[in-house]
């Protein structure tokens, strides 16, 4: 049987507020992090902006979050507010990210396959130029 004690300490309240806070700092340090490697990122991802232009999320083809940033108009919401774009913005970008699969992995292949043709044909030359001596 289950008893709470008399003088219970009260359950400490959560901060929205600074949750959101420390939420944007680390992803800004993240973001600088993978500045290296923005351009993969890029091209294996879709960035979408909220309807009103407070927040943009990034969203990888598998669909993981991979950025979010708040714009200067996300100043003027509320932490929940904040949250709730940042939530259905995803929604958004990770549905346009899947969307996109075929599309990048089809330039990706295509790359390798224009790749492995050039090869080919490099080999080849160089046979001939080799027979001709």
């Amino acid at each position: 049987m289950s008893e709470t004690p008399e003088h219970a300490e009260p359950a400490e309240e959560f901060d929205l507020a600074a949750f959101m806070r420390d939420f944007e700092k680390r992803m800004g340090v993240l973001r600088g992090e993978a500045a290296p490697v923005r351009h993969l990122v890029d091209a294996t991802s879709v960035r979408l902006v909220s309807d009103g232009g407070e927040v943009a999320v990034t969203a990888n083809i598998a669909g993981a979050l991979v950025d979010v940033e708040f714009l200067p108009p996300a100043a003027a919401l509320s932490p929940i507010e904040q949250a709730g774009l940042v939530i259905e913005t995803y929604e958004r970008a990770a549905d346009a990210a899947r969307d996109r699969t075929h599309d990048i992995v089809a330039g990706f292949v295509d790359e390798s396959a224009r790749a492995r043709e050039l090869a080919r044909r490099l080999v080849e030359e160089a046979r001939e130029r080799r027979a001709e001596q």
